[in-house]
């Protein structure tokens, strides 16, 4: 839901304490306690570069992914974990909040020990308090044949097959992790790398720059339809056709074509897809993502279109391609 590691607003409840206040329906629109915040969709353009980078057993994950910010030379990262295997895995994910009024928060810490072979795994990589700092979701599949998944927390390691990453190096973006008023959550937002008075001072370069961009990263509120939030990202960048890659966030629960996933919130693993038509009046938006609930179970398909609004925050990578 959140790219905080360490803070939970709101408290956390175990798994499978019921809550004492009516749940909704899948997809069913949650309305913070916070101020209403604005703009409720927030888009940085930025040119980028694409790495296949190798873990090696035993390494510390969060440590390796975010020394990329500095071995990649930028401020802002988005991450695929293609393949691979996780050591040990400390873990969250999502729970029930204690009201009505904040019914999302996160179970106690898990932890798993030995070898667990990776699902799915995103992360978004930036800053909070200045000092680099990532945000990673993942699902992973036991010795014992269990699929699990979660928000991971510091302290998770590689195993002994390793891991390789698709790495997408933000050129002219950061991503800067902060307190949401709205939610009360951290959450990463997407910022220009150059301020404003650097870029007037460099306006050549920066109208270079802005040719050249090949990507946008986004951050969507709380209770917009994701689909209809990627449809609004491309028509503002100009992509009458795009695809979603190393992206993720969380929903109210999930509809998916055929099957849904619980409210109040679930985590996304990973979300991919295509928009074609952005420009003209009929988009067509296909999403095909992994998530995790509130009872710590994972759930898979093509979301259905209209049906997922964002619970928390939702971190995009959007980029334009050619339709055949």
């Amino acid at each position: 839901m959140t790219d905080s590691t360490t803070v939970q607003p709101h408290g956390n409840t175990s798994a499978y304490e019921p809550p004492g206040y009516r749940l909704g329906e899948p997809g069913d629109v949650v309305i913070h306690a916070g101020p209403r915040q604005s703009p409720r969709i927030v888009s940085v353009p930025t040119r980028h570069s694409q790495h296949l980078i190798d873990l090696a057993a035993g390494d510390d994950l969060f440590a390796s992914v975010t020394g990329l910010l500095e071995s990649l030379d930028v401020s802002g990262l988005m991450v695929e974990f293609t393949e691979g295997e996780f050591g040990r895995i400390d873990y969250v994910y999502p729970a029930y909040g204690p009201d009505a009024e904040h019914p999302m928060s996160f179970t106690s810490e898990f932890h798993h020990d030995g070898p667990a072979e990776l699902q799915h795994a995103s992360a978004t990589v930036g800053k909070k308090d200045g000092v680099p700092f990532t945000h990673i979701h993942a699902s992973w599949l036991t010795q014992e044949g269990q699929v699990k998944g979660g928000h991971l927390l510091p302290g998770t390691l590689v195993g002994p097959k390793g891991m390789r990453l698709r790495v997408f190096a933000l050129a002219d973006a950061q991503q800067l992790s902060e307190t949401d008023r709205e939610t009360g959550f951290f959450a990463f937002a997407p910022t220009a790398r150059h301020s404003p008075a650097t870029e007037s001072a460099q306006e050549p370069e920066s109208a270079s720059a802005s040719a050249s961009t090949d990507a946008v990263i986004s951050r969507v509120r709380p209770g917009e339809l994701i689909d209809e939030a990627i449809v609004a990202i491309c028509r503002e960048a100009g992509f009458d056709s795009a695809e979603v890659r190393a992206s993720l966030g969380s929903t109210t629960g999930a509809v998916f074509l055929d099957g849904t996933a619980p409210w109040p919130a679930v985590e996304f693993t990973h979300l991919t897809g295509s928009v074609r038509g952005a420009l003209g009046d009929d988009a067509k938006v296909r999403l095909d993502a992994e998530v995790v609930d509130v009872d710590g179970e994972v759930h898979a398909g093509r979301l259905a279109i209209g049906a997922n609004p964002v619970a928390v925050t939702f971190e995009l990578l959007v980029l334009p391609t050619t339709c055949p």
